[in-house]
Parts: structure tokens; sequence; C-alpha cells
């Protein structure tokens, strides 16, 4: 374990160098996406303050929650992004060959290899986001809390970067373009930008288990902020944030094992 976490780490120092040829690219683009997810911020704070309350939750409530999940999936894109949403292009012109020879298994070296540091902006804004918001909701700060707060963050990056690992499985079958990595991130995901109370029963039903993306940001920040009877489902889901996130990281490694075992090189 530790030599592996070595390699890891030698492999993050190698893309940052590389990111750093480039360095006004680097920071351009850190400094858009500050400016971008900013506004966000502040248009989901105008909102929820035009009123009151939002489903049941106050306005830094809801900063708290979206910070939580911009700060989750910062921290799982920056690890599986990369890999993700590669593999089509990999598999169409044969460079996935690559991995398949190397001494560390495929997925290993996919992981090793595509650390992202372009996240560093998603990770910034979402930690300062929190700070701020923390000081203003019930969130009680204490040594078990805080590490709580880690524990989930961490459970829920792994769930952030499955359903990107999990959108890339279908490369394996086709060499065509994949659009089912839009659907997944940007279209569905944006139904849990808010609190799924606003929505209806059965919305709230398919967002907790049909397509658990309430289980990225919504059910810990309810957890945190200790919040009660707010959905048709009963209050204990939310107690289940680290196991759905564990089981869902674990299943989306079988299936993109299994993706791997059908694999065939465009070149065979």
């Amino acid at each position: 374990m530790k030599r592996m976490l070595s390699i890891y780490f030698t492999f993050i120092k190698m893309h940052i160098r590389q990111q750093m040829m480039y360095r006004m690219s680097f920071f351009a683009g850190v400094v858009g996406q500050a400016f971008s997810y900013g506004v966000q911020f502040l248009m989901i704070h105008i909102l929820t303050s035009s009123f009151g309350t939002l489903a049941g939750w106050k306005p830094e409530e809801v900063l708290f929650m979206y910070a939580f999940s911009l700060l989750s999936y910062g921290l799982g894109a920056s690890c599986f992004y990369n890999m993700s949403t590669r593999l089509s292009g990999k598999v169409r012109t044969g460079e996935f060959d690559v991995s398949m020879t190397k001494p560390l298994s495929p997925f290993v070296f996919e992981f090793f290899g595509g650390f992202n540091a372009g996240y560093v902006t998603h990770i910034t804004l979402s930690v300062v986001v929190l700070v701020i918001t923390i000081q203003k909701t019930s969130f009680q700060v204490s040594v078990g809390n805080i590490a709580l707060l880690l524990f989930l963050l961490i459970c829920s990056a792994m769930m952030q970067g499955a359903f990107l690992l999990i959108s890339a499985v279908p490369s394996f079958f086709t060499v065509n373009q994949n659009p089912v990595l839009d659907f997944l991130l940007w279209d569905i995901k944006k139904f849990v930008d808010y609190p799924i109370t606003i929505y209806g029963g059965v919305i709230q039903v398919v967002l907790s288990f049909l397509l658990p993306y309430a289980f990225l940001a919504f059910y810990p920040a309810s957890w945190l902020l200790g919040k009660e009877n707010l959905t048709i489902l009963p209050d204990f889901v939310q107690y289940l944030a680290p196991v759905i996130s564990i089981l869902f990281f674990a299943v989306t490694l079988k299936l993109w094992h299994f993706g791997l075992s059908r694999y065939q090189s465009t070149g065979s």
C-alpha cells in the first residue's frame, strides 16, 4: 500500500508539472471557473433568499448543501474525470492497449494517470463557502462532527467518481461517442442542486433509489444539519448515505471490470 501511494503521488507531481508548463492557460481556467461558480453561489443565495425558506431549507443551508456537493465533486472528479472521459477516445484509437501491457492493473494505471489538478477551484471555493455557512447554520462544530463531515465528504466523493466511471463503461462495448456522460452528469444531476423536498414524492424516491443523486449531498447535508421530517421517506434514510455510496462505488468497479473483460482492441 505504501509503495502504491508513493507511485500515485509521483504521477500527481508529474501531472502538476505538465500543467505548469502552460501556466497562463491553467490560471485562466482557474479564474474562469471561480467566476462561474461564484456566480452560481450568488444566484442560489438570491433565489433562496427571495423565498425566505425553500421547502424547509434556509438560504445558508441550501448554500451549505451546494458547497458540500461541489467539494465532493471536485475531489471525486480530480481523480476520476480524466480516466472516464478519455476512455472512449483511447478505446477508439487503440491507445487503451498501453494500459493492458503495464505491470499495474489497467484500472490502477488509468487511475494513477488520470489526476486532474484543474479542480482546485471547485475545492477551494466550496471550502470557503462551507466554512462561512457552517457559522450560520445549525451545524455544531466539534471534533466528532468535523470528523463526520470529512467522512461523508469522502463517501460522497467516491459516489461522484462512481457516476463518472459508470458513464464510461459503455465505451468498452462501442467505439462511438458516449452520450451517457452528459445525460448522467449534467442533465439529471441538476435536479439535486436544490433540496429534493421541492419535488413530489415520486421524484424524491427516484432521486433516492433509482438514480441515487440525493445521496451526493442532500442526505449528508440533512444529517449534518439535523434536518428531519422533510421527505416522504423515513428520516433514517439519510443515515444510509455512507452505505449507499460505498456499495454504489463497489458495484461500479465490478461493472468497469466487467466491461474490461469484454474489451477487444481495435487493432485485433
